[in-house]
């Protein structure tokens, strides 16, 4: 504010109006956040919980079949170390007795 018995010029005046305009926006904004956080972030934190379980589950099935592989490329190996199976035809599939 200007000292006493001075007057604000146009300018001074119109950037004091915007600097209100531009305060009370950002106080419905900080409302608005405040009103959201309350009512919806319980509702998105049990959103974020459901997919982090199902993503432990994916997760767990995921490890489960790479051991499953590896236990049997272990069963589908020889004494020596060398695969029974041709080098050319190698699958995941058990072999055929």
């Amino acid at each position: 504010m200007p000292p006493p018995g001075q007057q604000l010029s146009e300018r001074e005046a119109a950037l004091l109006t915007e600097y209100e305009l531009i305060r009370n926006e950002v106080k419905k904004m900080g409302s608005l956040i405040a009103e959201i956080n309350e009512e919806e972030l319980d509702a998105l934190t049990q959103s974020m919980r459901s997919v982090e379980q199902k993503l432990a589950l994916v997760y767990t099935v995921f490890r489960s079949s790479i051991y499953a592989h590896l236990s049997q490329q272990n069963i589908g190996q020889t004494q020596d170390g060398m695969s029974v199976y041709s080098e050319q035809f190698q699958t995941n599939c058990p072999p055929f007795d």
